[in-house]
């Protein structure tokens, strides 16, 4: 068989070749979203009518060893007798027409395969439905419904949501970018949720916060790190032609500072078998105050004390509220020890015989933080008080050496960073 007969094989004897064959195609393929013969003859013809007719449609072949442009719209070629100096073309792999309504993204969300690489210049035969390798969507002159196939194409745009009214533009913009807030008033730190009164297909949203942060989501959730009162702006932008809509909202959203709860602490100075701490609130912007020591005892008030009989760390918070209900927690160890904690021995014999002549906690050789190191007599009077790494001798204030059998009581309180640390026990002279 001769390469003519052969091309004429391929796109059809009757029908004029290549427009034949093409005009076969749609007549037989129902329901496909393409425009008419009619208007594709208008499209080739060019001028005026064919202007007209191409710029109704827009047409993408991809992807595509080649393709010629004739009258305003890209065509299949590989005719027998090719279209005055239009070059020879091969077949491509899918034809895609897409509805003009739509930006030409080349996004399959939106594109409508109508066939496969499998189609070829109608030789007569009829062309199945099954030929075709994608859906069908729905046009303004087809009332096709879109098959699940279509649906899983479209993606996002099948998100929950309702269509965009024909009229969105014209709506007031109170209505037409309508947006809802979880709360207008919170404490700094707070997640507030946002999101559109009536949520809608087929659009791209912008939040700003009026904090300098931004959101694209339809439903954000978002934290104010500063007090303040910020004004919440929605935009919403229409995909198919751009049309932005915009509403500000001054002054919605107001922003509460939350206290700053801080408190200070004084443990006894002396020695006692129940040390008392006293503790005096320090809190900023707040107006209420309770103290937890241990998470079991609670009390309101400004300053508070607290008997510590229990050996070991005790912690103590303080819960600062604001009258906007805004909270903020300080919290501080205070430990409870005696000679067990800071190895102080229970006797020492300050006789110079050589053999533990003098005392002193052994811990306090290397401790860092500041401390009191203090000895009293069973009258509670101090009868030696050091802050540096120096032992007691056992010499009284009258420059007379305590005698064997007396027993003194001592105290060392340490300043730590989280809290003070109180030790007390009794050391007797051998």
């Amino acid at each position: 068989m001769s390469e003519e007969e052969e091309n004429k094989r391929k796109h059809g004897a009757a029908g004029g070749g290549f427009e034949g064959g093409l005009r076969s195609t749609l007549e037989k393929a129902p329901g496909i979203v393409a425009p008419s013969w009619a208007t594709m003859q208008s499209a080739m013809a060019g001028g005026a009518a064919g202007g007209t007719a191409a710029a109704s449609w827009r047409w993408l072949i991809g992807p595509a060893a080649g393709a010629a442009l004739v009258g305003g719209a890209f065509w299949l070629s590989e005719p027998s007798d090719p279209l005055p100096e239009a070059p020879e073309v091969h077949p491509v792999e899918e034809v895609v027409f897409v509805d003009p309504q739509v930006p030409a993204t080349g996004d399959p969300e939106v594109a409508v395969v109508v066939a496969s690489e499998e189609m070829e210049a109608n030789s007569g035969q009829e062309l199945e439905q099954s030929q075709f390798q994608g859906p069908v969507m729905e046009s303004a002159n087809q009332n096709a419904q879109p098959s699940e196939a279509a649906t899983n194409l479209r993606g996002m745009a099948d998100a929950e949501g309702t269509e965009i009214p024909s009229n969105w533009a014209e709506l007031p913009v109170e209505e037409a970018a309508a947006f809802v807030i979880e709360t207008s008033e919170a404490c700094v730190g707070t997640e507030i949720s946002f999101g559109m009164d009536n949520a809608l297909k087929d659009v791209r949203v912008l939040w700003n916060f009026g904090d300098g942060q931004f959101s694209s989501q339809n439903e954000p959730s978002h934290v104010f790190r500063a007090p303040g009162t910020y004004d919440i702006t929605l935009s919403i932008t229409r995909i198919s032609d751009g049309v932005i809509r915009t509403r500000t909202i001054e002054n919605l959203v107001t922003i509460h500072p939350i206290p700053e709860a801080e408190f200070t602490w004084e443990v006894p100075s002396t020695a006692s078998d129940l040390p008392l701490v006293s503790l005096r609130d320090r809190s900023r912007d707040a107006s209420s105050s309770t103290w937890i020591v241990d998470g079991e005892s609670s009390r309101a008030g400004e300053a508070t004390a607290f008997e510590l009989s229990r050996v070991g760390e005790h912690v103590i918070q303080l819960v600062a509220s604001s009258a906007h209900g805004c909270q903020s927690v300080a919290h501080h160890s205070v430990v409870v020890g005696n000679r067990f904690g800071l190895g102080g021995a229970a006797r020492f014999s300050p006789n110079g015989d050589g053999r533990y002549d003098a005392f002193l906690p052994q811990k306090l050789l290397r401790e860092d933080a500041a401390f009191v190191f203090r000895v009293e007599d069973d009258q509670g009077r101090i009868v030696y008080e050091t802050t540096k790494v120096k032992a007691w001798d056992g010499m009284l204030p009258n420059g007379t050496l305590s005698r064997s059998g007396q027993e003194f009581h001592w105290t060392v309180v340490i300043q730590g960073e989280n809290g003070p640390a109180y030790f007390s026990d009794v050391i007797q002279v051998e």
